[in-house]
């Protein structure tokens, strides 16, 4: 495990995934990221690379063959090498292997930074094409935020798009593969303010259309916020699992370089929905900021 502490905030970041497990802010003690509880979701923050969400099938074609990835992709799963460390600041790479090239044929080398400056963390995601060919990826993240049910109910919890009086959110089909179409969730002074039905349709409200890339994560009960901000990134989503019966303990923010697959596209990996793309001995750097309040 590797930690990063300034005197705002204790962060900590698994080599595994490279997935960050806790933000712990200093004053009070208050933990902002989810506990992984397998009852609800097991997991804290992964990684989403080189793919986003489900595709049809589990498959994708890249230049006439086909292959079969893990949802989301592999970075979740594999264990990332620490390439230098500081207290403020790590960084963690991955790269390519025997079984990712099984699912994945590109050489690459995917790095991802954390740095700590003040009440905020960046994280860096980047991207090197070590192939002699153009690599196309997906990168994204999948962070989930505590709710605490101690002094507050769901019901206060709000996320909040400054400016916008309604959500755009892409419908799915049956098979909840992306459709063109698109329904409005309306705001009220810019906030959703959550429920349990908030996610009872698709698990998940995928949006390419924000006008501002910044969601707040607050609550009327208490003063505690997540600001994440994202303007490199074209896309975002935010999920928590549908209980009819209970209230859910976190909610997850998702900057999302690529959309998932869509029900009007083939399984094309270059003619996806925002697909990225690095030249051969290239890379590219994508990043998203939370900020603890």
């Amino acid at each position: 495990m590797q930690f990063l502490e300034n005197e705002f905030l204790c962060v900590a970041i698994n080599e595994f995934g490279a997935e960050l497990t806790s933000i712990v802010r200093k004053s009070d003690q208050s933990e902002y990221v989810w506990n992984a509880d397998p009852a609800f979701w097991g997991k804290h923050a992964p990684l989403l690379f080189p793919i986003i969400g489900r595709l049809k099938d589990q498959e994708y074609t890249l230049d006439g063959t086909t292959y079969e990835i893990t949802r989301h992709g592999f970075a979740r799963d594999k264990e990332f090498t620490v390439v230098q460390a500081s207290d403020t600041c790590v960084e963690l790479s991955l790269s390519a292997d025997a079984y990712t090239k099984a699912m994945y044929p590109y050489d690459f080398t995917f790095t991802i930074r954390y740095s700590l400056d003040g009440k905020t963390l960046k994280k860096e995601h980047i991207v090197q094409n070590d192939s002699n060919h153009t690599m196309y990826y997906e990168v994204g993240g999948h962070d989930a935020y505590m709710l605490s049910f101690d002094d507050a109910a769901l019901s206060d919890y709000y996320l909040e798009f400054e400016g916008i009086d309604a959500l755009d959110v892409i419908d799915c089909d049956a098979d909840v593969m992306l459709m063109q179409s698109h329904h409005a969730v309306p705001l009220k002074d810019g906030r959703l303010y959550l429920s349990r039905e908030t996610f009872s349709k698709d698990n998940t409200l995928m949006l390419d259309r924000l006008p501002v890339h910044r969601c707040t994560l607050g609550c009327l009960s208490h003063s505690r916020k997540v600001i994440m901000e994202f303007p490199e990134i074209d896309y975002f989503a935010v999920w928590s699992p549908y209980k009819p019966d209970c209230d859910v303990p976190f909610i997850c923010l998702e900057p999302w370089s690529t959309l998932p697959d869509c029900a009007y596209l083939g399984k094309e990996l270059e003619k996806k929905v925002g697909i990225r793309t690095v030249a051969a001995g290239r890379s590219e750097t994508l990043s998203f900021r939370v900020t603890i309040e």
